[in-house]
Formats: C-alpha cells, sequence, structure tokens
C-alpha cells in the first residue's frame, strides 16, 4: 500500500528536525573544539508516538531493501553483459529512449518478443538506485492520447560503466569479474573462515586465487582485463595529481600485469625508463610500450634495482608477512633514498554508516578475505608498521585518487 500524504509529511518534517539538530551538533562540536569551551548539551527533544512510528516504518523499509539486495547486483550485471548501458549513453545528452528503443539498439536483438516489456522492469528498478532516470510521457496511437509509457536516459554515473569509455578506464569489468561464478563460490566458505580459519578462495576451487588464474583461461582473461580497466581509470587521475614521478629516472612497476600502468605513466612522463616485473605467465601477451622492458620473475625472492618502486593493488591481496618480505626485497633494490609508492585504500579506523567511502573499503577489504587468502586492506598505522618493519625510515599520504590514496615508504 502507497503510503499516505499525512505519513510522508511526517517523515518529511522527521528528517528536517533530524537535520537541524545534527547541523547545529556539528557546529556546537567545532566551536568547542576551536575555543576549547566545555560543549553544551542540550536535551533530547522528547519523541511523539507519531515520530516513534515514522522512525519504525524506515526500520522495517530498510529491513526489506537488505532482504531484496541481491536483486540489484545481479540486474545491473544482465544490464552491462546487454549493453543497455551504452545504449543508452550513446543516444547522447539530453536523450530520453522507451524500452523498445532501447531494445532495438542492443549489440544483441533479442529475439524474445516480450524483451521490451523485461526490460523495462529492469530498468525501473535501475532507476531506484540512481543509475538511470526516468520519465513518464502520453503517447499517441491513431490520433488518440491517454496510454503512457516510461523513457530512460543516463545518470552522471552511468560513465563509469561504459565498455569503451574514450579510454578513460570503466568499472565493467571489475563489476563483472567481482560478479563471476568463481567469486560466487568463494563468498560461501566466508562463515567457515570465521568459524575454522579456512582460506576462502582454496575451500572452493582447490589452489590459491594467482595459481587457479593460470589454470582458467575465461576467468584469467576477465581478471586482468578488470585490473587493466580499474587501473586506467585511477592511474589517469593519480597522474594528475601526484608530482612524485617527476624526479624518478628508472621505475619498477611490481606486479605491473601486461604493462598497462606504466604504459600511462612514461606516456606522461617520457624520461622515465619503466620496467614492469610480474610471473612469467602473466607477460606472455604483454603488448610494447614506449620506454618499458617486461621483466619476469617472483617478487618474494628479489626485485629488480630502480630509483622507485610502485605498486597499485598489491600489498592489499598479502599478509603482513608476505608484505614485509615483499617490502624488504624492494628495500635492497632501491638506492639511498630511494622509495616505494603505493596506491592502496586506506581504512578509518571508525566505520560510519551511509558512507559511501566506509561501505566501499570495508567491501573491498572482505573481498581481500575472501578471495587473496587472508589478504585485506589496511589503516594508515598498519601501513606505518609493514614501513619500519621493512627498514623504510618514513611513510607519508601524499594525495588521493577517488577512494585509493597515494602513499610514499621513504629509504
Amino acid at each position: 500500500m502507497a503510503p499516505s500524504v499525512v505519513s510522508v509529511l511526517k517523515l518529511h518534517f522527521a528528517n528536517q528536525h533530524y537535520l537541524c539538530n545534527l547541523y547545529f551538533s556539528i557546529l556546537q562540536q567545532i566551536m568547542s573544539n576551536h575555543l576549547q569551551l566545555p560543549l553544551i548539551t542540550c536535551a533530547e527533544p522528547i519523541s511523539t508516538k507519531e515520530d516513534q512510528e515514522v522512525d519504525e516504518k524506515m526500520v522495517s523499509l530498510q529491513a526489506e531493501s537488505i532482504v531484496n539486495t541481491i536483486a540489484f547486483p545481479m540486474v545491473l550485471k544482465a544490464a552491462l553483459e546487454l549493453g543497455v548501458i551504452d545504449t543508452i549513453a550513446s543516444a547522447g545528452d539530453g536523450a530520453w529512449l522507451s524500452p523498445s528503443e532501447i531494445t532495438a539498439s542492443l549489440p544483441i536483438k533479442p529475439k524474445n518478443q516480450e524483451a521490451p516489456i523485461l526490460l523495462d522492469r529492469m530498468l525501473r528498478l535501475l532507476v531506484s538506485h540512481s543509475i538511470l532516470k526516468c520519465r513518464v510521457i502520453e503517447t499517441v496511437e491513431k490520433d488518440r492520447t491517454g496510454s503512457t509509457e516510461r523513457v530512460y536516459a543516463a545518470e552522471p554515473v552511468c560513465k563509469y560503466f561504459l565498455k569503451d569509455n574514450d579510454g578513460s578506464g570503466s568499472l565493467v569489468s571489475l563489476f563483472l569479474l567481482f560478479h563471476t561464478q568463481v567469486h560466487f563460490n568463494t563468498w560461501d566458505n566466508l562463515k567457515d573462515v570465521i568459524l575454522d580459519g579456512k582460506d576462502a578462495f582454496i575451500s572452493a576451487q582447490g589452489m590459491p586465487l594467482f595459481e587457479y588464474i593460470s589454470t582458467d583461461q575465461q576467468f584469467s582473461e576477465v581478471f586482468h582485463r578488470a585490473m587493466s580497466d580499474s587501473a586506467t581509470m585511477v592511474m589517469k587521475k593519480v597522474l594528475e595529481v601526484y608530482r612524485g614521478f617527476e624526479d624518478v629516472n628508472t621505475l619498477v612497476d611490481v606486479g605491473g600485469a601486461t604493462g598497462t600502468i606504466l604504459g600511462l605513466i612514461t606516456s606522461k612522463h617520457p624520461h622515465i625508463k619503466g620496467i614492469n616485473f610480474d610471473l612469467a605467465q602473466v607477460l606472455t601477451n604483454a603488448p610494447s610500450y614506449p620506454g618499458v622492458e617486461h621483466v619476469s620473475g617472483d617478487m618474494f625472492i628479489e626485485v629488480p634495482k630502480g630509483d622507485a618502486v610502485f605498486m597499485k593493488w598489491i600489498l592489499h591481496d598479502w599478509t603482513d608477512e608476505h608484505c614485509i618480505k615483499l617490502l624488504k626485497n624492494c628495500w635492497k633494490s632501491l638506492p639511498v633514498k630511494g622509495k616505494v609508492i603505493l596506491v592502496e585504500m586506506i581504512t578509518p579506523v571508525e566505520p560510519k554508516p551511509d558512507d559511501f567511502y566506509s561501505n566501499i573499503v570495508f567491501a573491498m577489504d572482505l573481498l581481500m578475505l575472501t578471495q587473496c587468502s587472508n589478504g585485506k586492506e589496511r589503516s594508515l598505522s598498519q601501513f606505518e608498521i609493514l614501513a619500519f618493519a621493512s627498514g623504510f625510515l618514513r611513510c607519508e599520504v601524499i594525495c588521493h585518487s577517488y577512494s585509493y590514496s597515494v602513499i610514499e615508504f621513504h629509504k
């Protein structure tokens, strides 16, 4: 049953009341901190029965939304596989398309005559998650009006879910990687990780992730495409704000996969000689980049020498013991005053509700726990512990790119 106008107004004013209290609480806290005055507290407003009913309704809706959570990622996955987001975005800014128009423009033409109707049901859900926007328009049939239909357009977030985003990188392949059957099978073991300390990925696939990649060609392609596309997006932003490559002559990218990152760095800083370092099987199909040499080896045995070592999304794959072993190898390969440059997430000390950053980082932390044999995201203090335990003298956060931080360890 739809909520009444009265209940909607109650909810609106309850939210306004909450926001006003929150604003003055924050303002008072700021002033108290700056002026070093004791914080003055006010009595809590008396909660009426009507307020409690509104709160209970919101809590129950939250619970129901959680129950249905699985629908959204699976619908978005199908939309990406069908090419729906690309189709809508390609119509141009300001374009609104009906389900029939979208269906007719899909890369793979549906054989199902009901496809526009079914697609409309998917699109409605994507609107409720602010992926798309919707209008209801009046249609004209045989000079008669009265019928209506929904038309859809892209929201700003869609630019991150385009398969070919003008070479700017994309999150499509990373999203699809996280929703492969391989990942689903591993998530099923999270309970056993807590209870018995089992390795979730090994329990599901019989071997660690990086061994499994070499045995499953299809998954390997999805994995490396996801790493490359997401790296492109993040690194283009890093290269806009980070100046730490300007004084580097030889840069070693440890775990650099097929060299996408070094290719971007050397195109912006052509004076740099890049060494892309990874396992031999990873480098088999690595393309050539100007100024980049592909070198195979094991980072836990030895790291090539350079002025600086770069690692993106590497430390979070491994336990502290593995990270210290790797970082000690980096320390040995660096000259005096050399540095390690990391691109990693930094976990906040205190999680916050309804906070995008907390949601992203703590979700990624659990992805690392389940997919990477007890890998994890780390707080700044945990990065400092790794740095000092490996012989580095200083750990410093330099700048940020999306949800990632650029961190330097100085020798």
